[in-house]
């Protein structure tokens, strides 16, 4: 019945736009969507694969994930619904193979006056997330949809408040536990001060299902007696965040509290602790300069349907990460993923433009345990100049200090030092044809050594790109594992549809998303996808 209750709704609100004929298109009703194709081909080389081989290498052979939204929208009422499809999929889990399809997402809303009702899933988050966020991140095939009932009800002109109550989505079905949530957020502002200020409440309750609660039991029961505590059913988080705008100064602050509940520790194992998370982020922008600030201190915060979720699994909110997401490739293979369990992280980023056609960035990160241990560590510049309408110039120079033991879970790794010089060059042709290059060399004598990256691209604007792609291993400490891990690939783009397609050789590594991170396995093979719209 759940799987045929979004089709059901769809087919009346068709025949209700349908039987209405001409009247109803006058009135601004009209369908729209959009389609998301991943098509990978897997070849095996244990000379470039993860050990364990993820299976598709050696069985399936192949894998297929897509997604296609299809939305309606008539006056105040919308609605709309997603059809899944994960064929031999291993991009939730690398080395579990699944394969499902069906309605995955659904809902129905409508508005009367000031008050929006909405029924089905939801994709929302209060503040900056950190008490409540959910969200989709197609890369990793994750999807925190709540699905339940929400509201939303306009006070005022300076006032709004929400509320939902439902459970979080898995896959085609949903978590026992139930999550309710309440915020409060204003929006006001003093021409005559030149300054705005939008502060938030938010509160969220998270309570246990029967069989979620005798698991917790069980593994607390595994315990020495001295550590054992009763579990409670219900968790509940709070927290206060405001964004200040004054003039070229901006301050984004959130603080939130979480009640003592059962949380994994470092070690897996339970401990019943409360949970506290500040996050601010302060900021200058004038006459070509600009400064932020970012500070965060995490305790204890991990929030999940379910006590006993591990990794990426039941998340209920989102703590921004604490350092720069990098995106040239040798910059961002070592990534810093937020620690629910605790971190104190200081971030400060600068630009600076001391002429028109030419601009400075600067950055330090810097990320501690509770106990002052060193996560992560980036020293990040990079300059830029326009030196006329056809040729762009870029380069800089990047210095980390990464603990492969925390974040890739590898007992005894020693902590990765690298230096990272890299550039890049775009040089317009003409007014459609464009050459990009990139080029850049990380220098480390620890994990897999030293690499050497390049790219090549031409662009027919607005057609057509193709790029060929190298990242070499050739400092790696064993002399049969120095590999080229090189990409050949091609977009083709029409308007409202884009294809692209390729081979591609891809090491191991952590792979971010959003500031969401997993370790990835190496893959082998090739990768088409399509996105259109209607």
């Amino acid at each position: 019945m759940y799987s045929r209750l979004p089709i059901l709704l769809f087919l009346a609100l068709g025949l209700t736009w349908s039987g209405t004929g001409l009247h109803a298109q006058s009135k601004g009703g009209q369908f729209s969507g959009d389609l998301e194709w991943f098509q990978n081909v897997f070849f095996l080389d244990s000379s470039v694969l993860s050990d364990p081989i993820p299976p598709q290498y050696y069985q399936q052979l192949s894998s297929t994930d897509a997604w296609m939204n299809l939305n309606y929208r008539q006056g105040d009422l919308e609605a709309g619904l997603r059809f899944d499809l994960f064929l031999n999929s291993g991009l939730r889990n690398p080395y579990v193979v699944r394969n499902q399809q069906g309605i995955g997402f659904w809902y129905v809303s409508h508005k009367v006056n000031r008050l929006k009702v909405r029924l089905g899933h939801l994709y929302d988050q209060f503040g900056n997330g950190i008490t409540f966020r959910a969200y989709e991140g197609r890369g990793q095939n994750l999807d925190y949809a709540l699905f339940g009932l929400s509201g939303q009800y306009q006070i005022n002109d300076h006032w709004q408040i929400k509320g939902f109550t439902g459970k979080q989505k898995v896959l085609f079905d949903t978590y026992a536990p139930v999550i309710k949530g309440l915020c409060l957020q204003g929006n006001l502002r003093s021409e005559r001060l030149g300054l705005s200020w939008a502060p938030g409440w938010s509160f969220v309750n998270r309570t246990l299902d029967g069989q979620s609660m005798q698991s917790v039991v069980g593994s607390i029961e595994s315990l020495e007696p001295s550590k054992r505590f009763v579990p409670k059913y219900n968790t509940y988080v709070g927290s206060f965040f405001q964004n200040l705008q004054w003039g070229p100064w901006s301050l984004n602050t959130e603080w939130a509290l979480k009640s003592q509940e059962a949380v994994l520790d470092r070690n897996g194992v339970l401990e019943n602790s409360p949970g506290s998370v500040l996050y601010t982020d302060l900021g200058y922008s004038k006459d070509g300069f600009g400064i932020n600030v970012q500070y965060k201190r995490t305790d204890h915060f991990d929030f999940r349907v379910s006590p006993l979720e591990i990794l990426n699994e039941g998340l209920i909110n989102y703590i921004p990460p604490g350092a720069r997401m990098n995106t040239y490739r040798l910059t961002s293979r070592y990534a810093a993923a937020t620690q629910l369990v605790g971190e104190n992280a200081v971030q400060i980023e600068a630009v600076y433009s001391p002429a028109r056609n030419t601009q400075l960035q600067f950055n330090l990160s810097h990320v501690n345990g509770p106990d002052r241990s060193l996560y992560y560590r980036e020293y990040y510049a990079e300059a830029k100049h326009k030196f006329n309408k056809q040729i762009t110039l870029s380069g800089g120079l990047q210095h980390l200090v990464y603990n492969q033991e925390l974040y890739e879970f590898k007992p005894g790794a020693p902590l990765v030092r690298a230096w990272t010089p890299f550039a890049e060059l775009t040089y317009k042709i003409n007014r459609q044809k464009s050459l990009r290059i990139e080029a850049s060399q990380m220098t480390t004598e620890q994990d897999l050594g030293d690499w050497l990256w390049g790219l090549i691209e031409y662009n027919i604007a607005p057609r057509y790109s193709f790029s060929i792609m190298d990242m070499w291993n050739y400092g790696n400490h064993k002399p049969d594992k120095r590999n080229h891990y090189y990409t050949a690939f091609a977009a083709l783009n029409w308007p409202g549809l884009r294809f692209t397609g390729g081979y591609v050789r891809q090491v191991q590594g952590v792979i971010c998303t959003g500031g969401v991170c997993r370790v990835e396995p190496a893959f082998n093979g090739l990768r088409f996808s399509m996105s259109a719209n209607f």
